[in-house]
């Protein structure tokens, strides 16, 4: 059987795809955390990757992480770590901790000196969703956790206060506390992890704070001063909290991957104050799906917002299907710094 070919108009927005056979990420990559330096100009991309042998929970965005740098945010160099198959960063070699089988990031940010990976992972421990197309499986229960490095390839992990070095664990109504992003506020860090109900309903938003990045005292839900909306009735997938970079808007913007009631994934943003009340920005989401046929016809999530020489660089993943099958890979979208609503995919 002849494959049909794969046109550019497919790929329209893909700036990074699976690598070559026999690495770490010639299965899978998503879920893109983007810096850019603006004194030497270069770019890196930290982002989770499977080969096709690694275990761990099928659907999920995780397996190893993975590292590339660019010199315009678009052509992308992968960077050889010193883990299995080129990877930077790898499930825990003690089988009791709560990252051994896999692990997967939704944030890195810069501190004195040193970049902070804020990260998940989960065991071979079993845990059961009572929602049928889950059922039980190993790697399912993910904590969070949190790695530093001076040069963003070579990782240490800094052990939480748990007993399996997780930051803090999930409530037992709780699938996971997972797809952790952080801040800090100028006093204190504020994380944010998505806690799924058992049957998977809907994503909720844990906030916790911490001083020292290792006790964290628990507040409550993500709150919204005007309520959900449509786009985001079913939760929250992943966050990212960034100094607002849109004029005339709130101290924090935060660009988010909302479920709405049907869980159809889009992006949106919100702003706030103080970090914690969140207003919604705009009438609806401000970027979708791409079009039928598409490498990302099927969703997009996990997104990445920086603004550079004043555009907007939306980082994200986007997929064909749930499964196994169909394209997929790292997408990028751009917009003048001042109008979230006009991203276009690059290349169009």
């Amino acid at each position: 059987m002849i494959e049909a070919p794969i046109s550019d108009r497919m790929l329209l927005g893909r700036v990074l795809a699976p690598g070559p056979a026999g690495r770490c990420d010639d299965f899978r990559v998503g879920g893109a955390v983007v810096d850019h330096d603006a004194l030497s100009g270069r770019w890196r991309m930290w982002y989770y990757c499977r080969d096709e042998a690694m275990a761990g929970p099928p659907a999920l965005g995780s397996g190893r992480i993975a590292l590339a740098t660019s010199r315009d945010g678009i052509a992308w160099e992968r960077v050889d770590g010193a883990e299995a198959k080129g990877a930077v960063f790898a499930p825990s070699p003690v089988k009791t901790d709560f990252d051994s089988l896999h692990v997967g990031l939704t944030d890195v940010s810069r501190s004195a000196g040193e970049w902070l990976m804020w990260y998940f992972g989960g065991n071979d421990e079993p845990r059961t969703s009572t929602r049928t197309v889950i059922g039980t499986q190993a790697g399912l229960g993910m904590r969070a956790g949190l790695a530093r490095s001076r040069d963003g390839v070579h990782w240490q992990r800094v052990r939480g206060a748990t007993a399996s070095g997780a930051l803090v664990d999930f409530a037992p109504d709780q699938l996971y506390a997972s797809w952790p992003n952080a801040f800090w506020d100028g006093r204190r860090f504020i994380l944010q992890l998505t806690t799924p109900t058992i049957d998977m309903a809907r994503f909720g938003t844990s906030v916790f704070a911490s001083d020292d990045a290792r006790d964290w005292k628990p507040l409550g839900e993500l709150s919204w001063a005007d309520g959900p909306r449509p786009w985001d009735m079913g939760g929250l997938v992943t966050r990212q909290v960034l100094a607002n970079p849109v004029p005339g808007g709130r101290r924090w913007l935060m660009v988010y991957t909302g479920l709405n009631a049907a869980h159809a994934r889009r992006i949106a943003v919100a702003d706030s104050d103080d970090g914690l009340c969140w207003h919604h920005v705009g009438t609806g989401a401000i970027f979708g799906v791409g079009a039928p046929g598409s490498w990302d016809e099927f969703g997009v999530a996990a997104n990445r917002l920086l603004a550079v020489s004043g555009r907007l660089y939306l980082y994200y993943y986007g997929f064909q299907s749930l499964g196994s099958e169909g394209l997929r890979g790292i997408g990028l979208a751009t917009a003048p710094v001042d109008d979230l609503s006009a991203f276009r995919r690059h290349g169009s």
